[in-house]
């Protein structure tokens, strides 16, 4: 319903994430007079899933799943949903999401500061290259932890990723598989 060029597209795509991510499913039905309905389903809590207590105290401010250890997050992505739905996966489990919205801020941002993750849009470019190759170039320890996201699924980009020795996600997210990678990133950090 939006004109062309207005809006990113990736409404369905991060609800389906999110649904899946929750063990549900999402289903879409097409009236004959028009328009669309999507259903979604989740499965209950099971029965014997305790409840949260409520909170008082030092307690009531504190995210209801705070991670043992808070992760600092960059995420370079010039797309504001990909930056918001990003925000809202981590931010809830109580890290911190910076987005730098050009490569050039987020090599500024990189330069002032540590970041246990970094996310990175595989087309983003810093002095005429690919961002994330200037960014492993100025910053090598950071390469450990650089998650590229791409929707660019030429064999030649795979490949040019497996030559860096990056780790890659496929673009639109899955909100459980970019989860799961930013473990396995942290999961050194660990033990």
């Amino acid at each position: 319903t939006k004109e062309p060029g207005h809006g990113t597209g990736l409404g369905l795509s991060i609800t389906y994430s999110i649904v899946e991510a929750h063990g549900g499913h999402i289903t879409v039905e097409r009236p004959v007079g028009g328009g669309a309905v999507f259903r979604v389903d989740l499965p209950p809590a099971p029965a014997d899933a305790p409840l949260q207590p409520a909170t008082t105290g030092d307690d009531a401010g504190a995210p209801p799943n705070a991670p043992a250890a808070r992760r600092a997050i960059l995420l370079v992505d010039d797309d504001p949903a990909v930056g918001r739905m990003v925000k809202a996966l981590f931010g809830r489990e109580g890290h911190v999401v910076d987005v730098a919205r050009s490569a050039r801020q987020a090599l500024d941002l990189a330069g002032a500061r540590s970041y246990d993750l970094v996310i990175a849009d595989g087309r983003a470019t810093a002095n005429k290259r690919l961002f994330v190759e200037e960014l492993v170039d100025r910053h090598p320890d950071i390469k450990g932890r650089l998650l590229v996201a791409t929707g660019d699924v030429r064999p030649t980009t795979e490949e040019a990723l497996q030559r860096l020795g990056l780790r890659y996600l496929r673009k639109p997210f899955n909100l459980r598989l970019l989860r799961d990678e930013a473990a396995r990133v942290w999961a050194p950090a660990l033990s």
